[in-house]
């Protein structure tokens, strides 16, 4: 029965980019190691050791491991998996991006090589009332989907002074860099990943209870969805077969089934995300308090706290890409904005993070897609207009804030109640108007992902048909 499905899937639904073949074993364990090797090596040698030397051969595994994960989505593909073979175009571009960046730009550019981040956690008293308060905060509507019962810590983090100096520190040493994406653990970590030192540590049975209880339900109930719509609506009739008619698309389904596939989509991306993190947590959880133990929050605020577009990314999903945005997108938006406005380093340029941001969040999962759709590139590009509907959606949102607060600010002026700054001037409203802008806004620009995902197979795939 699995073989006849996986046989169905690869011949009437995978679609490849041409001239692919399926991932061979070689292939997929080549990159990430010569990455590992190659990471042992960038810690400075002490002493007399020839640094020199040592560099150049680094950077040639470095130069190799870039070469091999980029090549990893232009060549291979999964035959029994339109999933699989997304992640793997992800995987790939990540993975040389990151070789580049940790092995030329960080090292070459602004002379840094990451330093190991330890953190430690120390009990924090709380009132009764404030525990009560912080437990139902954190409860189901929790993005995390994890509700705490241990006692509320303080974080602190301090950094290694120094690099590792011996093979086996080394060696640990590289492997908790290579597996840690967003950069916690290491002074890579983007600046709005933690966002407070205040915080509480869930254990082993915290993320057991949410697997259980919270993140499998929410899952099925969004997978039940998908089949239903699919089944119903996507999926061809043996008449229509027979017939060769087409089969129906994304579009040929009514609005209001447009947004509810497009929400369920998004809340399978959010649970398998926060099912994958506790997993990983549960059964790394034993190496405590070695760093590879180390889970953070996948999210870190509630979804019915969002109350703007600019806020869910920023806070609401995860940062697991957050350094490649940084690092390709952020940073060149903000060198652009001030190039070509004349300003200085110091000064602010949030046009040019966002748009940066977004450009490189739409080229990546664009580049995704692009392998899943026969390497078409017109029908690769929901993705692209996916990010750019968000990007335009927050440059729109703080522009219409700044004229909202500057009206109300002149009309307490006038008022005689002005006190200075912008303190006093929320309305009960703002935020029930935030929430639905920013539902609205993802929903209404999702849709365009949902539709290359349907069409490239994904969400047939998804629903088990």
């Amino acid at each position: 029965m699995a073989s006849t499905f996986f046989l169905h899937s690869q011949h009437d639904h995978s679609q490849p980019v041409p001239g692919t073949v399926p991932l061979t074993p070689q292939a997929a364990i080549l990159p990430p190691l010569i990455y590992y090797f190659a990471l042992i090596l960038l810690p400075p040698f002490p002493g007399q050791v020839n640094n020199h030397v040592i560099s150049i051969f680094r950077s040639l595994l470095g130069v190799a491991a870039s070469i091999l994960f980029f090549r990893l989505p232009l060549t291979y593909h999964l035959p029994f998996s339109v999933g699989l073979t997304y992640q793997l175009a992800l995987v790939g571009l990540y993975g040389g991006c990151r070789c580049l960046d940790v092995f030329f730009i960080s090292p070459y550019l602004f002379h840094h090589i990451p330093r190991r981040v330890k953190y430690h956690h120390e009990p924090r008293a709380e009132p009764p009332s404030r525990r009560r308060s912080r437990t139902l905060s954190n409860s189901y509507f929790s993005l995390h989907f994890l509700q705490p019962r241990e006692a509320a810590i303080t974080e602190t983090a301090t950094t290694d002074k120094g690099y590792p100096e011996s093979w086996p520190d080394r060696a640990s040493w590289a492997l908790e860099l290579e597996l840690s994406m967003r950069g916690a653990g290491f002074t890579w970590t983007s600046t709005d990943v933690r966002h407070t030192k205040q915080a509480w540590t869930p254990s082993v049975g915290d993320r057991i209870h949410s697997i259980l209880l919270h993140v499998l339900p929410a899952l099925g109930v969004s997978v039940a969805v998908i089949r239903s719509i699919y089944a119903h609506h996507l999926q061809q009739t043996p008449q229509q077969r027979q017939q060769q008619e087409k089969q129906p698309s994304f579009d040929d389904l009514p609005f209001p089934l447009q947004i509810t596939l497009t929400a369920a989509l998004g809340a399978v991306l959010m649970t398998a995300f926060s099912l994958g993190h506790s997993v990983f947590a549960v059964a790394l959880a034993p190496l405590k308090p070695h760093p590879l133990s180390y889970f953070p929050p996948l999210y870190t605020t509630r979804v019915y706290a969002v109350t703007s577009v600019r806020g869910f990314w920023a806070y609401g999903w995860h940062r697991l890409f957050s350094r490649l945005f940084l690092v390709y997108g952020v940073w060149p938006g903000e060198w652009l904005e001030r190039t070509l406005t004349g300003k200085g380093p110091g000064e602010a340029a949030d046009v040019g993070k966002v748009v940066g941001g977004f450009v490189s969040s739409a080229a990546v999962h664009s580049f995704a897609a692009w392998t899943v759709v026969g390497g078409r590139v017109g029908d690769a590009l929901g993705e692209a207009r996916f990010f750019t509907g968000c990007g335009v959606a927050v440059v729109a949102e703080e522009v219409v804030k700044r004229v909202v607060l500057r009206r109300r600010r002149r009309r307490r002026r006038r008022g005689g109640e002005d006190k200075g700054g912008d303190g006093g001037l929320e309305e009960w409203c703002d935020g029930w108007v935030g929430r639905a802008w920013w539902v609205a806004v993802l929903l209404y620009n999702g849709r365009h992902f949902a539709r290359g995902w349907v069409q490239a197979g994904l969400v047939r795939e998804m629903a088990g048909l």
